[in-house]
């Protein structure tokens, strides 16, 4: 029954699982999609963004409408005085019957001067929305190299798992071999435990790296946003084309010219020079402009319509122009806070470049070397292998050739992802990467 139910519900779970099939680029594109990281640096530059609106809706002059009605008890209105009895002849008389009055009032402001407080706000905000946009780029930028990293990771993890069990098949068929010819007296049984030997550790090896290649795998699923249940289909056209690579200077003009970071930081300094002059347009007067338009009811007592106003007014906060001394040396302190983090993040991207150029460098000669030491370990191998079997080399010597070639197989498979790594690396260091 149990070998009934495997047979039955086996091809069924198999198909369940949703088969992923993915190019280097489709996979970038999946990565940006899915990325928590960029959707938290596009809800920051939508908040930029309302940010900027909102400074620019203060050239708007300030209009408001207001309106009035209350309902009054029957006052008790006299005056003590020998001209106004509170009779029915006095101007007060009407107060004695007032129930309820009404009162609308539109109104209109606008500050001719304050100090250039407007127009630096509107300035401020648009140099922190332009730098929101440099963020989500960077974000952008890293998340796609991130991707790849994943990418090439898997696709070293699929290499190494193929060369391992190829080296796993020939392994078990050498010890079949030799429990054939211990049989037959032709080898010792010391041989035969060592074949066996070398095959577990194979084995143990290949367990190893199946489970770093699911690993891997899931780290891709979730990473590109597919159902946990998916399989994973790599495309590796186009994985290891790469482009020519500029000499060491001119990738440092490269990168100081495109790196978002830079563009972003030197746009905060302009913002952070903008603070600084609001705060010091506190110790300046203010004047403003301002109209309205008053219609006033009161029940047998007066009515006005068609009331309207204009006047000017200028206001100078003595306590405001004393505070702003230190809202003056707060935005100082935060100006010379960007300048400094403008120039380390200048260092850093400096540095970056140099280290991601010289690192590509080093995985180039790696890969030529491995390349050259797979050939040497393959001839090694063929002449340990033919000593072998006319009895003039050591078993322990002839499986130690076939592991030297093993392992410089694993090793080309590695470097070759790691060199494409780095390319990408020193791409994303020069601000090339998903430009």
């Amino acid at each position: 029954m149990i070998l009934l139910l495997l047979v039955v519900f086996h091809p069924w779970k198999v198909q369940a699982q949703q088969v992923q099939k993915i190019t280097m680029p489709s996979a970038v594109a999946l990565g940006i999609e899915n990325s928590t990281q960029l959707k938290t640096s596009n809800a920051k530059l939508k908040e930029a963004q309302a940010k900027l609106m909102e400074a620019r809706d203060r050239f708007v002059p300030e209009v408001g409408v207001s309106g009035t009605y209350m309902r009054i008890n029957t006052p008790n209105v006299s005056m003590n005085t020998d001209n106004s009895s509170g009779g029915s002849d006095s101007p007060l008389a009407a107060f004695s019957n007032l129930h309820s009055l009404s009162l609308l009032q539109v109104s209109a402001s606008e500050p001719i001067f304050n100090g250039f407080k407007i127009r630096n706000n509107k300035n401020m905000a648009d140099y922190l929305e332009q730098a929101a946009h440099y963020d989500v780029a960077t974000t952008k930028s890293k998340v796609a190299l991130n991707t790849l990293k994943a990418v090439y990771q898997y696709y070293e993890l699929l290499e190494t798992r193929q060369v391992v069990e190829e080296n796993l098949k020939q392994a078990k068929q050498r010890v079949d071999e030799f429990i054939n010819l211990e049989k037959n007296g032709l080898l010792p049984r010391n041989d035969r435990l060592r074949a066996e030997l070398q095959a577990n550790t194979i084995e143990l090896g290949l367990n190893e790296v199946n489970n770093n290649l699911q690993m891997a795998e899931y780290n891709l699923i979730v990473l590109l946003g597919f159902a946990e249940d998916s399989k994973i289909e790599l495309d590796t056209t186009g994985m290891f084309e790469v482009g020519a690579i500029d000499t060491w200077q001119a990738s440092l003009e490269n990168g100081l010219e495109n790196r978002n970071e830079l563009k972003s930081v030197s746009l905060q300094a302009k913002a952070s020079s903008m603070n600084y002059s609001i705060a010091k347009a506190d110790r300046l007067p203010s004047l403003g402009v301002s109209v309205g338009y008053v219609n006033a009811y009161v029940p047998d007592f007066i009515t006005v319509t068609n009331a309207l106003n204009a006047g000017l007014s200028l206001k100078y906060s003595i306590t405001g122009a004393i505070h702003a001394s230190h809202k003056m040396k707060e935005a100082k302190a935060g100006m010379e806070q960007v300048e400094a983090a403008q120039k380390e993040i200048n260092n850093n991207v400096r540095m970056e470049i140099k280290k991601r150029f010289l690192e590509y460098q080093q995985k180039q000669d790696k890969l030529v070397i491995n390349n050259r030491a797979i050939e040497q370990a393959q001839e090694n191998f063929t002449i340990a292998e033919n000593k072998y079997n006319n009895g003039l080399l050591l078993l322990s010597d002839y499986l130690e050739a076939n592991s030297l070639l093993l392992l410089s197989k694993i090793n080309y498979a590695t470097t070759r992802s790691e060199v494409m790594v780095a390319y990408y690396e020193l791409q994303e260091s020069m601000g090339n990467l998903n430009k």
